[in-house]
């Protein structure tokens, strides 16, 4: 929605995506109405407790679509301002408060910005950013000022970084610095830190996107809010690395990186003329890694600027030793005797070693089977029935849960149903798995 007005203020033609834009728009609206709380706040997924930051989103986006005329309940988004307004005056975390603040901004001021104004020499660069702009438009220069001067202070090379949040799995680096942009250029638009960042977040992408939906969402509307800002034109690095269309390659900035993992090589051929979005992976097999420390060499050119990011991959499997969760499979019938049509409770009963927060379940069921629509039982957040397996979201684990759904058999066969797993949904080590079985429909 941001996206296509700022493309319509740089007078690109967005004639198809303009045609579809209220259609997708109505759905968000849609499913934000059906996703609402009793009382007036929203959460995670469709059956959670109310979340402050899930209802700052919700508000924040209702509110945005009003400002750009589309037609929002007013009586709902006023429930949810409502209500985000109280979770302000409970809110312990200064990052949640300090966005919760923003998201009311488009409508009026939140009470708690002397709180955010009190602590600013404890804020995150995340909620300097945030805290800027709802104090900003609350008509409080000078302590907008103030968050802005802090902000500029607390740069790392061309990004922003938010150590300490709450939702440990989450790295909001690309947001973090895609809103300090946003603050930078509505409140000090000539702040020397804006190109550098809008340069950085546009290396950061890979194939097109982010690394979420969510840092994709925010990157594009700050990277295009600045755009609008200097008048359709990009930083002068930006406009200095892309190569016009056509223009031959300069073979002397073809360069080579060496890169190496104990010894073994690995070399990558570079085009300094385009690094815009460039990302390069070195990849080496599990064999060149070793117990204990391992070493990695780097050779690059002279005066090149690299960020390295280190991913070790696994096969899934977890040592027995180390599962945070068990996991139990029972069934109300033996599953090697079904027939065709034939439906069969299956009890999930997860035992977490440990509290753990939003665990995604997953039961297979035989490939000649299907989940039964609707019959998914239990204290869940979510329950997804698919025809390969039963998806069951849960909030919180904190002792044993037993959730029921039924399986409902489709064709005669000889099936195998792949093992049961439980684990964070954004942390797949912190986990567990059951066991492999097998089914038998007959005619």
């Amino acid at each position: 929605m941001l996206t296509a007005d700022a493309l319509r203020r740089l007078n690109i033609p967005t004639d198809s995506f303009s045609a579809e834009l209220p259609a997708m728009v109505r759905a968000g609206l849609e499913r934000l109405d059906q996703l609402q709380r009793e009382d007036g706040g929203w959460g995670w997924f469709d059956n959670d407790a109310e979340d402050p930051f899930m209802t700052a989103c919700a508000v924040l986006g209702l509110s945005q679509a009003k400002q750009q005329g589309f037609p929002v309940d007013d009586v709902r988004l006023r429930r949810g301002a409502t209500r985000l307004r109280e979770m302000a005056k409970a809110e312990s975390d200064l990052n949640r408060l300090a966005f919760e603040c923003y998201a009311l901004s488009g409508l009026e001021p939140c009470s708690e910005l002397d709180r955010l104004v009190a602590a600013k020499e404890k804020l995150t660069p995340y909620a300097l950013a945030t805290g800027a702009l709802a104090l900003y438009r609350a008509a409080r220069p000078t302590d907008a000022g103030a968050f802005v001067k802090a902000l500029t202070a607390a740069a790392r090379e061309g990004h922003w970084v938010t150590d300490s949040w709450y939702y440990k799995w989450e790295d909001v680096t690309i947001e973090t610095t895609a809103l300090a942009v946003l603050a930078l250029v509505e409140i000090d638009p000539k702040n020397p830190r804006i190109e550098p960042a809008v340069t950085w977040m546009l290396a950061q992408q890979a194939d097109g996107r982010w690394k979420s939906t969510k840092d994709t969402a925010v990157a594009v509307h700050a990277i295009l809010t600045h755009t609008v800002a200097t008048g359709g034109e990009l930083d002068s690095l930006a406009r200095a690395v892309a190569r016009a269309p056509g223009e031959e390659k300069r073979p002397e900035l073809l360069k080579k990186v060496v890169v190496r993992v104990n010894g073994e090589v690995r070399e990558i051929l570079i085009d300094f003329n385009n690094l815009m979005g460039s990302r390069f992976q070195a990849h080496f097999p599990g064999s060149a890694l070793k117990q204990g420390t391992n070493e990695v060499e780097i050779e690059c050119p002279d005066q090149t600027e690299i960020e390295i990011e280190c991913l070790v991959r696994s096969d899934g499997r977890r040592r027995s030793g180390a599962a945070k969760v068990a996991i139990d499979i029972k069934t109300d019938r033996a599953m090697e005797s079904l027939h065709v049509g034939d439906e069969v409770e299956v009890t999930v009963t997860v035992t977490p070693v440990e509290s753990l927060d939003y665990v995604l379940i997953s039961s297979p069921v035989p490939a000649g089977c299907e989940v039964v629509r609707g019959s998914g039982v239990g204290d869940f957040a979510r329950f997804e029935g698919r025809y390969e397996e039963a998806f069951i979201y849960v909030r919180a684990l904190k002792e044993p849960m037993t959730f029921k759904y039924k399986v409902r058999s489709l064709f005669a066969g000889r099936f195998k149903i792949r093992e049961a797993s439980a684990a964070v949904m954004y942390d797949e080590t912190q986990g567990g798995r059951g066991r492999a079985s097998q089914a038998v429909v007959r005619p």
